[in-house]
């Protein structure tokens, strides 16, 4: 691994710990507590983590998932949970001030400024929801420039370059997610929903953390030494379905498609929110899982192509013989004179 890896690997994990100190100290601000600096604990795992990875693997970047998106996950999510905590009892005791029964979208939140970190006075002020709402965004940003980043580890450029568009477009179906969703009335008061949602959120994040399984393989050629194939068409077609393109889809449905969609049409059924966005979004979750399954029923249903290696060219028979004999023998000529 050379210097520019090293350079890039250490960038991105030094991205991660900046973002991950200011939600931390977003959220000890907040609660007036230093005890909420334990959530910085990951965060200095992170450093031996570096250490270990760059130590033990030859492209600086395991195979299957990435320690180091892993544990700056697990230092800026509970935040964030906790600030969404916050958000909830700022709701609540605006309500009751007020004398109101239900929840409103008019409550006024407490703002906040960098201008108390060791005494330097810096003119950024922003309310509590703010807050909340940039670190979530600069969180799924850094995801995928951290991503981008990082050593390639095994895939290669081209897998990359498919792997950061994957994430683009997963990073703003999971904004889209939890903004929706938390912004209605009859949620944004009811702590029950708003901890099912962030665990789905939270569930969803879990994504960005894995490699492989985010892009699509190459399918593997397996031919006998008679140039026979090594399995038949009912076996190719067993193995089409353990690529890589079927993982990627199957942890897609299972970590974002499926829980997003059970929980939009909770929403519509049960509490009675039909806004006109979550029933696009509610209509687009049941197409693009319709499309999964299709194209899911097609890589199993299409046998791999198996197709041997090709073979050298036989030589003529006469050709091997000639090699075989070696160079003509020389001519001696005497002259008998």
């Amino acid at each position: 691994m050379g210097f520019i890896s090293f350079a890039k690997g250490f960038l991105a994990r030094l991205l991660f710990a900046i973002h991950g100190v200011l939600a931390t100290w977003q959220v000890s601000s907040v609660y007036t507590s230093p005890i909420y600096y334990v959530l910085m604990a990951p965060l200095i795992v992170l450093l031996i983590e570096m250490g270990i990875t760059f130590k033990c693997t030859e492209n600086g970047e395991w195979k299957w998932m990435s320690p180091s998106v892993l544990l700056y996950l697990m230092s800026v999510v509970p935040g964030l949970w906790f600030l969404q905590f916050d958000l909830y009892n700022t709701r609540i005791a605006y309500r009751d001030s007020q004398g109101w029964e239900e929840c409103s979208s008019e409550t006024v939140y407490n703002s906040s400024s960098l201008n108390e970190v060791q005494g330097v006075s810096i003119p950024v002020a922003f309310s509590s929801n703010e807050w909340e709402l940039i670190l979530q965004q600069t969180l799924l940003l850094l995801l995928i420039l951290g991503r981008w980043l990082l050593p390639k580890g095994d895939i290669t450029r081209d897998q990359l370059s498919q792997l950061l568009l994957v994430y683009i477009g997963m990073a703003a179906d999971i904004l889209e997610f939890n903004l929706e969703s938390l912004k209605d009335e009859k949620v944004f008061c009811d702590v029950v929903l708003i901890i099912f949602i962030l665990g789905i959120w939270s569930w969803s994040l879990l994504q960005f953390s894995l490699v492989l399984t985010s892009v699509a393989g190459k399918r593997r050629r397996a031919v006998l030494q008679d140039g026979s194939n090594s399995c038949s068409a009912e076996c190719c077609t067993c193995c089409s379905c353990c690529q890589n393109e079927m993982w990627s889809m199957m942890v897609t449905l299972i970590m974002q498609d499926g829980p997003f969609l059970a929980m939009r049409l909770y929403l519509m059924i049960e509490v009675k929110i039909f806004s006109i966005m979550m029933v696009f979004f509610t209509c687009k979750n049941i197409l693009v899982i319709l499309l999964q399954f299709y194209r899911m029923i097609i890589l199993c249903g299409q046998p791999s192509k198996v197709e041997p290696e090709p073979e050298e060219k036989e030589e003529p028979k006469h050709s091997r013989e000639q090699s075989s004999a070696g160079p003509p023998d020389a001519f001696v000529v005497v002259d008998s004179s």
